[in-house]
């Protein structure tokens, strides 16, 4: 596996919990500004293997690389220094907070030293670059409402813009459809596709939304039973008689 020349290399993941094996040997490999999608059952390991990834759950074995740089088991806030972001499948956002402090918050931990922090503006400089955040995710009108007034779909959005605040290469999004009503899902569907364009980002989805992976995602690897038991484009994933067994549990 050529490491150098993918921003994301996965190489024989494994993980157990006691005699269950979460995931087993999973290796695979994104490419720069490519929709990733990771699809499959409950229990396929999809989440496992997300956590293993970012360095919530340290791997069994195996190998993770970012920009050919190894990442196994390093903790959350390294990755973000090295260009990852992620969504959620539980909001992260502050409800207390404003919509624009709660993506200036995001961005804090990924710009300056502990002493700009400590004694330079409060808002460490990030104001312009989180009111562009605000008005790309069409959040401007929400700017100084607390995120827990806004609706679950807005504050979906505003996860998403907390995400990219750093400007992260590569994303990995956590079910972004979940409760997620269709008119909003359209509009995320539709920025997600646009900051993918714009900034040449490389995303990775765990969902379980199939018409809304399918839709967004230029691949899709499908696990079941901690293995992956198919990869390919939407319309091949679609056609697999495997995949077609795992989700009707034949």
């Amino acid at each position: 596996m050529n490491t150098q020349s993918n921003v994301l290399s996965v190489h024989n993941i494994s993980k157990a919990f006691g005699a269950i094996k979460a995931v087993q040997n999973v290796s695979f490999e994104v490419h720069k500004g490519e929709i990733l999608g990771l699809i499959g059952p409950n229990g396929s390991g999809k989440s496992t293997l997300f956590n293993c990834i970012l360095g919530q759950s340290s791997p069994d074995t195996g190998e993770v690389y970012v920009n050919g740089k190894s990442v196994a088991g390093r903790p959350s806030h390294q990755l973000n220094k090295l260009g990852v972001g992620r969504t959620f499948q539980q909001l992260s956002v502050f409800p207390k907070m404003t919509v624009i402090d709660n993506i200036i918050m995001a961005g804090q931990e990924h710009h300056g030293t502990m002493f700009s922090r400590l004694f330079g503006a409060s808002d460490a400089g990030l104001t312009d670059e989180a009111e562009q955040l605000t008005e790309f995710f069409k959040l401007d009108h929400l700017r100084d409402e607390e995120a827990g007034s806004l609706s679950y779909g807005q504050q979906k959005l505003l996860d998403a813009a907390m995400a990219f605040m750093a400007g992260p290469g590569l994303v990995l999004l956590d079910e972004p459809a979940g409760g997620v009503n269709l008119t909003m899902l359209e509009y995320l569907k539709d920025r997600l596709l646009t900051y993918n364009r714009e900034h040449d980002a490389t995303f990775v989805v765990i969902e379980h939304n199939m018409e809304f992976v399918m839709s967004l995602c230029t691949r899709i690897i499908v696990l079941a039973g901690g293995e992956i038991i198919a990869e390919g484009t939407p319309d091949e994933i679609r056609a697999n008689d495997l995949v077609i067994q795992a989700y009707l549990g034949g």
